[in-house]
């Protein structure tokens, strides 16, 4: 029934249909399409024919969607994102003079490894495009890539949807690092130690796999977690002061923890690298720009690349 009616549908109807949506009042989706207001109401009438259903209804601020619309939101983005990626498909792309912005999602640890660098590189390139992070809910990586909400994810696990194009960006071994005179710096450092310690662990995909303690629960072992942060950048500061222990990828200590406060510690036990991916709707992949963007990437990050082979080569 959904696929009939939106065969009825023509371009401003989509168009119209996901402004009120989206802003919740049809005076602000008048005045986001630069329409008037009895336009917008108009193009609900006909709407409202076609689904017999009132798709809005009045609320408190606006008005707010009926369960069809909810219904309809995703397809009707799906919709009007495909014919803009068709049509950006056939136009040409100057990096020096298109405004556009590029979205992305990642974590801060990502900022600092993988957008750090490509910022840089684009900024060498006098390109004008504008470059966004906006890092969102794992249940929202897949849509958000569909509805071009985001242009590109960087994320360090398979994403549910198998068919999204992806590029292995970065792997690093992981390190445990502590305070320069931490019990611990010097001396044997033997799983036995490791297991002792207190840790502290980075985590803002709770739901994934944890590397670290995946690899212990092979040898069927356990480690005390103390604290656990969502953000890198307090990392620093609670090792400094605390006895606590940090598993991280070599990368990220050669960057922020590599001054004479903090020591590395080889890894007592085995365990895979850090593997980092960058992340595009298949759609996508004739856009000019997206492929500017991927090729800016590559030369970033060529393949294969580990973390500190990456901070050398991205040096200004």
């Amino acid at each position: 029934m959904i696929l009939r009616n939106l065969a009825k549908f023509d371009l401003n109807l989509l168009q119209v249909f996901s402004a009120v949506y989206s802003e919740s009042s049809i005076t602000r989706a008048a005045d986001s399409l630069n329409v008037t207001q009895p336009a917008v109401s108009n193009s609900l009438a006909k709407l409202r024919e076609i689904f017999g259903d009132p798709l809005f209804v009045r609320a408190r601020h606006g008005v707010a969607p009926t369960p069809l619309a909810n219904a309809l939101i995703h397809p009707v983005t799906e919709a009007l994102t495909s014919l803009d990626r068709a049509l950006a498909a056939h136009q040409c792309f100057d990096p020096a003079a298109s405004e556009r912005i590029m979205s992305f999602s990642m974590s801060d640890f990502a900022e600092a490894m993988i957008l750090a660098p490509f910022v840089g590189a684009v900024n060498r390139r006098a390109s004008r495009i504008t470059i966004r992070n906006n890092f969102i809910a794992e249940r929202d990586l897949c849509f958000g890539l569909a509805s071009g909400e985001i242009d590109f994810a960087i994320e360090s696990h398979p994403l549910r949807e198998p068919d999204m194009g992806n590029r292995l960006l970065l792997e690093d071994e992981f390190v445990c690092v502590m305070r320069a005179d931490h019990p611990a710096a010097s001396g044997a450092f033997t799983l036995e130690t490791y297991l002792s310690l207190d840790h502290l662990h980075i985590s803002n995909r709770p739901r994934n796999a944890n590397l670290v303690d995946g690899a212990l629960a092979r040898v069927r072992q356990k480690r005390r977690v103390a604290a656990t942060l969502e953000h890198c950048l307090g990392a620093g500061a609670i090792l400094q002061q605390s006895d606590l222990c940090l598993t991280i990828p070599r990368g990220f200590v050669s960057r922020f923890l590599s001054d004479d406060c903090f020591v590395t510690r080889p890894r007592p036990f085995r365990m895979p690298p850090l593997r980092t991916w960058l992340y595009w709707h298949p759609t996508t992949e004739n856009s000019p720009a997206h492929n500017w963007v991927r090729q800016v990437m590559d030369d970033c990050f060529p393949t294969p690349h580990t973390l500190a082979t990456a901070l050398h080569h991205n040096s200004p």
